[in-house]
Formats: structure tokens, sequence, C-alpha cells
């Protein structure tokens, strides 16, 4: 018996934006799954952003899927970080997500729909770490951004939902960042451990699949029971 009709993305057509170690697990589960995946790691310019879309689209015809995994992070004791540092931050996780979302979104209404997944974070509703200020308001800004887009594009038959990893790797911080420590630093708090990309990408599978058809505007929590630990 397969699960194709829920779970398969044949005939389907995804762009992820984000070459993270995330990014780079949900393109390989996303081929095995029959779509036509591809990666683009533009960074956070605008032109260079909305330009990924354009082509993707020139190339297959049309976007099904888009995955914004693009991701920057790093913590920094509050006092002394610098409003480079936290530009930063905005720039990568929201501004850049936000033009992705736009381009696709315009792309997704001429043919009919499609299906928005964006990777956030568990520190943008809960502290895991201390000095993630600048890191989790911009993910939290994501998080209202995408159920934004979930409600403005519903009557285009667009779903846009945000998954939100725990203690899964998610990339080098920034040069500058520091360690500091924090809640998930503490014995016992990761009941199951550190997740792993490939288990993030599964949850990213569903979201962008037939399987999800009835969820939009929602948050699917990977945090390995960080929560009530």
């Amino acid at each position: 018996m397969t699960l194709d009709r829920l779970f398969g993305l044949q005939e389907k057509r995804a762009l992820i934006i984000g070459a993270t170690p995330i990014g780079l697990a949900t393109q390989s589960l996303f081929i095995e799954a029959g779509a036509t995946s591809a990666l683009s790691d533009p960074g956070a310019d605008p032109e260079a952003i909305a330009n990924a879309v354009d082509q993707f689209v020139a190339e297959y015809g049309q976007i099904d899927i888009l995955v914004y995994a693009s991701t920057r992070t790093g913590t920094y004791p509050l006092a002394d970080t610098t409003l480079d540092q936290w530009d930063g931050m905005q720039d990568y996780n929201v501004r850049g997500a936000f033009v992705a979302v736009r381009q696709a979104v315009r792309h997704m209404r001429d043919s009919g729909g499609g299906a928005i997944v964006a990777v956030s974070t568990m520190g943008s509703v809960h502290p895991i770490l201390m000095g993630n200020a600048a890191y989790g308001a911009s993910k939290a800004g994501l998080n209202a951004m995408i159920r934004a887009v979930a409600l403005d594009e519903n009557c285009h038959n667009i779903r846009a939902n945000t998954i939100l990893p725990g203690a899964v790797p998610v990339g080098d911080p920034e040069a500058s960042a520091v360690r500091i420590g924090g809640p998930a630093m503490q014995p016992g708090r990761l009941m199951m451990g550190m997740g792993s990309c490939e288990d993030v990408a599964a949850g990213i599978l569903y979201l962008a699949s037939p399987a999800a058809r009835f969820m939009t505007g929602q948050i699917l929590t990977l945090d390995g029971g960080f929560l009530i630990s």
C-alpha cells in the first residue's frame, strides 16, 4: 500500500531558499517524494532572492512549493548587541523571507495556488538560549508574517505554515556571536537529545504535502520535549 496520495510530491515543483543543513535535507527528501526541486542560496539580497524565484519559474514553468530555510543565527549579550548584528538577523530571517514569499505568491496566484513553509525556531516562542533577543525577535516576526500570508492568500488556494525546530543543526553562527548558555544547556532539558535535519525535513514534507491540505496559518513545533522538560 502506498501513501503517495498523502505524502507524495509527484509533479510538484519546489524551490528551497537557503543552503542550510535543513534546506539541504529538505531538498533531498522532496526529491525522494517525487518533486522537481531546486535549492538556491541568494543570501539576504532582495534582488537576488526575487530573481531566484523568477528564474525557478522560468525554468520549471511554475512554483508549487516554497520553503524559506535561509537563517542567520547567533547569540549576543543584549547590552553589547550592535545595530549591525540586529539588522543582519532581520535581513536574513524576516526581510528575505518577505521578499521570497511575496515573489512566490505572485506566481502561485497565476497557477492556482501552492504551499509555503518557513523555517523558524523554538526561540521565537520560548527562551532557549541567553543572548537570543535579535534572533528570537526576527523569527517571531517571521511567524507573524506567515500567519498573515495564510489569511491573505487563502482565497488564492495558497497555504502558509511555519515549522519550529528545537535543538537541531542550523548552520554556523556569525563569527562575532558569543556562546552564553541558557535553558537548553541545562542537564535534562533536551529530553530526546539533539534532533536531526532529517527530522525537520520530515515535518516540512508534511506541511508541503497533500496530507496537510486542511492546515494553514499554523506552527508545527519539533522540540524533542523541551517545553515539557
